[in-house]
């Protein structure tokens, strides 16, 4: 099966899509940079950037211009290992919200139905962007903008576990994406980058990260609210987590918070992810209001810090200007 990337630009006008949590590589964005020149840098295709504006859940302005320092998520499909006792099943409750998925994970990954897996053996799970229906959009239609051949309606039918055929403005249809593949350049760079940044068991726990992390999701999506909460406040208080995994884990927090009537609660964790992305914003199409409306309360609580005076030059002995030394440390 292959996949179609097709008329982004009309596709981006007509749809909106917000993405699962999933694995990610964390880019920091430079000045005047594009979502599309980074589609081009890390998948080799501008058609992409479809998939990246997804995993950040926000709406660009139509250029898809960066704010210089900003955290991007790059989506890449996740890894997991085996253990004893594993079965399709298990495995698809665990990261896809349902067994029944089971028997699609098990094609993706170029197995056969009922297929007894190894302790050990590396699957892939699919990244899952939901899919909003625009008006007079048809489920063949979606099928079209996302892959080539190989899915039909009926299977993507399936695998969403509904029989419905008809669909109105605001549906959504979940759309896994399982062949998302980094260039061998970036990838190389990037197995580089984190040997540097983790140690061996930093990356053994980086590596499990994002399982977790799309378990928060499939329990919240599943109304476990107690369950979200106790699962992304141990993942919290172990640490090792980056700025974009922190920032995913406050909101699950935050609209976990606002489903049980805990506006507070909710207000607080919108705040932890706000401070550590001030520009980030929740797509007013995807996002309930509800959640907007307390989203808007806890961007209004935080006052910017106000700047520090700047400090005049001082000219060095050689007669050029050098730079103001910091403030000494309390």
């Amino acid at each position: 099966m292959t996949y179609k990337y097709i008329n982004i630009a009309v596709v981006s006008v007509l749809l909106v899509v917000y993405s699962s949590v999933a694995a990610a590589w964390i880019h920091v964005a430079r000045e005047d940079e594009t979502l599309e020149m980074l589609a081009v840098r890390y998948y080799g295709s501008a058609e992409m950037t479809m998939v990246i504006r997804a995993a950040n859940g926000f709406v660009h302005p139509d250029d898809g211009r960066l704010t210089e320092g900003e955290w991007i998520e790059i989506p890449e499909t996740s890894l997991y290992r085996v253990r004893e006792n594993d079965t399709w099943e298990s495995i698809a409750d665990r990261f896809l919200a349902s067994a029944k998925r089971g028997f699609f994970l098990a094609k993706m990954n170029d197995f056969e139905k009922g297929s007894v897996l190894s302790e050990g053996t590396l699957i892939r799970i699919p990244y899952h962007v939901r899919h909003i229906f625009a008006p007079k959009e048809t489920i063949r239609s979606v099928v079209r903008i996302y892959y080539e051949k190989g899915v039909t309606s009926r299977w993507l039918q399936a695998y969403n576990l509904t029989r419905k055929k008809r669909f109105e403005r605001g549906d959504v249809l979940i759309v896994p994406l399982w062949k998302i593949r980094f260039t061998d350049e970036e990838q190389a760079r990037i197995e580089e980058e984190r040997s540097e940044r983790y140690s061996d068991a930093d990356a053994k726990i980086q590596e499990e990260i994002p399982q977790e992390i799309a378990r928060v999701k499939a329990v919240y999506e599943a109304g476990h609210y107690v369950k979200t909460i106790s699962i992304a406040q141990r993942l919290i208080g172990q640490g090792n987590l980056t700025v974009p995994q922190q920032i995913g884990i406050q909101n699950y927090l935050a609209f976990t918070y606002v489903a049980l009537n805990e506006k507070a609660l909710a207000i607080e964790a919108f705040g932890k992810a706000i401070e550590l992305q001030p520009g980030m914003e929740l797509s007013s199409i995807t996002t309930s209001p509800k959640i907007l409306d307390v989203f808007r309360e806890a961007k209004d609580a935080i006052k910017p810090e106000p700047k520090a005076p700047s400090q005049a030059a001082s000219p060095s002995p050689n007669g050029k200007e050098s730079a103001p030394k910091p403030p000494d440390a309390d």
